[in-house]
């Protein structure tokens, strides 16, 4: 602490902002390692705060106030190929959402940030379905927080055949590199086109009803 200020250094993601009223500060919410989602405030805070940004933020803040605010910001992963289609966009759109439904603020919860920094990477692969990754990101956190019903028996039971089964597991026990290397490969003609939406779909019903 100097001069009744205290300062912070840390990893994480932009993941939303917002214009106050009077469009003289902007808000944004950042989710952040070691400390959660967090809300903050700058009045300079230009084209680093796009969101989706990974970077290293320098944070200060007054020691009788609540309120972080930006000193400076080094994006480390620009994540730039999530904003190629319309569709990548609505999938990590929709995981910001989840995020700051079910995430308390200032609670931190690094385990799911890094699914959620792995998972984008994921998205952010060329070539790659977005509907890969939203079915991995949801369903890893089910599993993080100890909520994921036994894989193979929630597959079965909404009558996913063997062949997707197998490779609905293998993705999400797969490392980003695997999974690249494993979809450059034909897959069985026994898997639905749309398996995989399918999958996402209900893993996220499934978070949204507990």
């Amino acid at each position: 602490m100097f001069s009744g200020e205290e300062f912070l250094t840390v990893k994480g993601i932009t993941l939303s902002r917002e214009y106050s009223s009077d469009e003289r500060k902007l808000w944004v919410k950042l989710f952040l390692k070691g400390e959660g989602i967090v809300t903050l405030s700058s009045k300079n805070f230009m084209g680093d705060s796009e969101p989706f940004m990974w970077a290293v933020y320098n944070l200060r803040k007054k020691s009788r106030s609540r309120n972080y605010y930006v000193e400076d910001i080094d994006v480390q992963d620009d994540m730039f190929y999530i904003r190629r289609s319309r569709e990548t966009l609505i999938t990590i759109l929709d995981w910001t959402r989840l995020l700051l439904q079910f995430l308390p603020f200032e609670q931190p919860a690094d385990d799911l940030l890094n699914n959620l920094y792995w998972n984008m990477k994921l998205l952010a692969a060329p070539s790659m379905p977005y509907y890969i990754s939203d079915w991995r990101f949801v369903w890893k956190w089910l599993e993080l927080w100890g909520l994921a019903p036994e894989i193979v028996d929630f597959l079965t039971s909404n009558n996913f055949n063997d062949d997707e089964i197998i490779l609905l597991v293998k993705i999400t026990r797969l490392n980003l590199k695997d999974i690249i290397n494993l979809l450059s490969q034909p897959i069985s003609e026994n898997i639905r086109e749309n398996s995989f939406k399918i999958a996402a779909k209900l893993a996220r019903k499934f978070l949204i009803q507990i």
